[in-house]
């Protein structure tokens, strides 16, 4: 479990104090640990050198729902994210639902990959975009 903090932290320290202003260690490692408290359906994602991230979707009624997908930063930039992000499309697609997910407002890299991937900004919401897929290819 502290391997997925470890993750966490290094995935959102940056824009998290971009977005906030700082990181307040105390309340982070609460926040990611309640987060656990209910069963996750997270899949650790492995490459030939180990752990390298990990994804956490659930498929709704009338959606699919990413929860989290987080890429070790000396991963990222090689299209695993783009690939896993793929393969849930894909499913929604399948299904025939769109596949939703929010982002941190200061996370406009990740908001950038989004709508490269066809994502559309639905609500802006206090802290975070809510974004959509769309339904048909």
């Amino acid at each position: 479990m502290e391997w997925l903090y470890e993750l966490n932290k290094a995935s959102f320290l940056e824009v998290v104090v971009r977005q906030f202003g700082n990181w307040d260690e105390a309340f982070q490692r609460e926040m990611f640990f309640s987060k656990w408290t209910q069963p996750r359906h997270a899949r650790i994602i492995e490459t030939e050198t180990g752990r390298t991230g990990v994804l956490i979707s659930e498929q709704l009624e009338d959606c699919d729902w990413l929860h989290e997908i987080q890429i070790d930063p000396g991963y990222q930039g090689r299209g695993l994210g783009t690939t896993l992000l793929q393969n849930l499309l894909a499913n929604a697609l399948t299904r025939g639902v769109p596949l939703r997910l929010q982002v941190l407002h200061a996370n406009q890299k990740a908001k950038r990959l989004y709508e490269r991937m066809g994502f559309r900004e639905i609500e802006k919401l206090e802290n975070h975009y809510l974004m959509e897929s769309r339904v048909t290819d």
